[in-house]
Formats: C-alpha cells, structure tokens, sequence
C-alpha cells in the first residue's frame, strides 16, 4: 500500500512552549512563584537601597506564600484555588499590608489574581465569570473601604481601574481561548476529512476488487458448467482458474482490511498495490473468463508513481469488469495505453450490444475521483455503434492531491 509522507513544518515559539509544558507540567505549574520570587529579589534590593520601611515583614512573606502556592494547582482547580484567595485577605486587611510600599503581598496578590483568572477564562464555562467578578472585587472593595479614606472621586478611580484591568485580563484569555478552539476544530475538521477520505479509498478498492473478480468467477463458472459435459477438461480449467482468481482477491482484500485492524502502522501488511506490470495478468484473467481482449501498447513509456499505476489499473479493471457484467451478445474488449510527452491516455473500449445502465455509479464515481487526484480526467458513455467506451487522462505532471 502507499505510504504517504509528513512534511513537518518549523515549529514556532507557542508550540515549543506547549511541549516543554506537556513535558514538564510541574515546572509550568511553579512558573508563577519562580517569576515572583525572580522579581522580589529585584523588588527588595530596591526597596533596601530606597530605605523603604517594611511593617510586620512575617505577615507579607506568609500572605505572599498563601497568595501564591495554590496557583500550582490552578489549571486543575482554577474557581477553587480563586476562592482560597480568601485565606491570605484575612491577614492583609486587618494588617493593611497592601499598598504599604514593600510591594511583597501587592505583587504577590497580583500576580495570582491574574494567572488564575486567566486560567478560569481559559478553561471553565464563561459563566463563571460572574462569580469570578463578584469573589474579585468583594474582598478589594473591604480592603479599600477599610485602609482608605473614602471619597466618590477615589471609589471611581478605584472601580474603574479594577475594572480594566480584570477586562484586560478576559480579554487575553478569550483571545487565547479562541484560538484554541478554532485550532481545535481545524484539527477536528482535518480528522474527519482524513476519516472520510480514508473510508471512500477502502470503498472504492473493495468494490474493485469484489467486482471484478466475482465477474470473472462468475463467467468461469457459467463457461465450466456448460463445458462441464462435453469437455471435463475445459471445466476443470474454469474451476482451477476460479480458486486461483478467489486467492488473489482474497489476498487484496486482506492487504485493504489490514489498514481497518491494525493498531500499529508497522502491523499494516504494505504489499504493493497492483500497477502497469499486473496489466497483462489482469488481462490474462479476463481472457480466460471469456473475454477477448486486445491491449496496444504505443509512444515512449515514462515511469509513473505508484499510486498513479494504481488509478490506471483500476480504470482498465472496472471498464473490463463492466463489459463482463453488462455488455451482451458477441463481444471484445480493446485496452490502449498511449504514452505521451504530456501525459498517458488510457482508453478502453468494447463491441457488444449496448446497455444503457452498464456500471454502476459508485464504479464509475471512484474512477473520476481517482483521475482528479492527480489532475486527470475520467469520462465514460455508450459510442454511436454500441458498445461502451472508457478514457482516462493522466498527466505527465500530475501530483497527488490531498
């Protein structure tokens, strides 16, 4: 069977991330408190060089701490670990511990407000973002009526620059958000079409190759039964010929069912798919179910792909197939392949009297989709003096397109 190749593309800055942290999800996880101790360490030589006064410093290191531990499990838990916010305010307000200069809960407090609301946006339903307004502006709303002086003026500033500054936050999230889902849906949307894709392959194999060889047996079967009294030769030829035709589709279907069963692509059986070289054993074989058939062979033969084989040989079988099963009186068949600079013309045509309703629609519909694949085109229909005629157009430049 083919086997097709993955082009990887460069990975950029997001995706690297993203498999660092499917790596190392505890690191991730810890990133916070890295940050915030990275920058407190800044933060405090400064705030030493500026003689800033520090007010009850136990307090701020363990506020900080209960601010920042529970983010560890914020991707998990993030409306919980919002909700233990509560835990490190009944320590700062009665203490007035924000806003005292230090910046040690300030910071601490900011940062594991963001990252876990930026976590609620990212990964619970949007309506708890209600609940996340409320549960964030309660305990900042005590802690400024409690520590500061009140005013309309100062109430305002204070609303509105708690507002931005949590819509900014839901802004960047669902911004992510978004693109997640959107991502999410490509790759489903590619899933599906792969599965898809993949079904209509298997179908159309199957049906070529259920279909001609049950046309073949059964011609040999018809021609052994008949000869079965005056030539037991002639019919035992037929039956050994129907058992060799029976083991060889029995081995393409396994090869096309092995792709449904196999848990491990190494499991898939990748014996080749019959090309230009089969052409002749094809033919062979419809001689003996009672077809006469003639292949001419012309122009200067250029390789083609296997897949590309494949579509040729299938074209020629089902055509041939067709004439078996739907052409009646006397009958034959002509193969001609035509190599050209351009491309290869492939036509098949037979005598015979003509049925309107010769091949069926899925036969046929597979066919065109073969061509098209790599460029091509695939007509068929009656011809003016009976018969059937099939011509398939592959070009020379013609890539497979998926």
């Amino acid at each position: 069977m083919a086997q097709s190749v993955n082009v990887s593309r460069k990975r950029g800055l997001w995706q690297r991330v993203s498999e660092f942290d499917s790596r190392h999800p505890l690191l991730w996880n810890l990133f916070p408190i890295f940050l915030y101790v990275f920058f407190g360490c800044i933060g405090a030589i400064g705030a030493v060089i500026a003689q800033v006064e520090f007010r009850h410093p136990v307090a701020q290191i363990v506020a900080a701490a209960l601010f920042l531990v529970p983010t560890i499990w914020r991707r998990r838990y993030p409306f919980a670990v919002l909700l233990s916010q509560f835990v490190p305010l009944c320590i700062t307000i009665p203490l007035a511990l924000s806003g005292n200069g230090s910046g040690v809960v300030d910071g601490a407090a900011a940062l594991a407000f963001t990252v876990v609301l930026y976590n609620i946006v990212l990964r619970r339903p949007l309506r708890l973002l209600w609940w996340a307004a409320l549960v964030s502006l309660a305990p900042s709303l005590v802690d400024w009526l409690v520590n500061h002086h009140f005013s309309i003026a100062s109430f305002v500033g204070f609303f509105v620059s708690t507002a931005v500054y949590f819509g900014f936050v839901v802004a960047i999230g669902m911004l992510v958000r978004t693109r997640r889902d959107f991502q999410s849906s490509q790759r489903d949307q590619a899933t599906r079409e792969a599965v898809s894709d993949e079904r209509n392959r298997i179908a159309r194999e199957m049906h070529d190759i259920i279909g001609h060889n049950l046309a073949v047996i059964n011609a040999l079967a018809d021609g052994g039964a008949y000869a079965a009294a005056a030539s037991p030769d002639k019919a035992k030829e037929a039956l050994v010929t129907i058992g060799r035709t029976s083991r060889e589709a029995l081995g393409e279907l396994r090869r096309v069912l092995s792709v449904l069963k196999a848990e491990d692509p190494q499991e898939i059986e990748l014996a080749p798919q019959p090309g230009l070289s089969d052409m002749d054993a094809l033919i062979e074989r419809v001689r003996e179910a009672g077809l006469p058939v003639t292949l001419l062979t012309s122009g200067e033969r250029w390789e083609l792909s296997e897949n590309q084989q494949l579509a040729v040989y299938r074209t020629v079988q089902e055509s041939l197939t067709n004439v078996l099963k739907h052409a009646t009186g006397p009958r034959n068949a002509e193969v001609s392949l035509a190599y050209r600079d351009e491309g290869l013309a492939v036509t098949v045509s037979n005598t015979g009297n003509r049925v309107d309703e010769a091949g069926t629609s899925r036969g046929l519909a597979g066919l065109a989709e073969r061509a098209a694949a790599f460029g091509g085109t695939m007509v068929a229909g009656p011809e003016a003096r009976g018969g059937w005629r099939v011509a398939l157009w592959m070009p020379a430049d013609g890539k497979e397109r998926r």
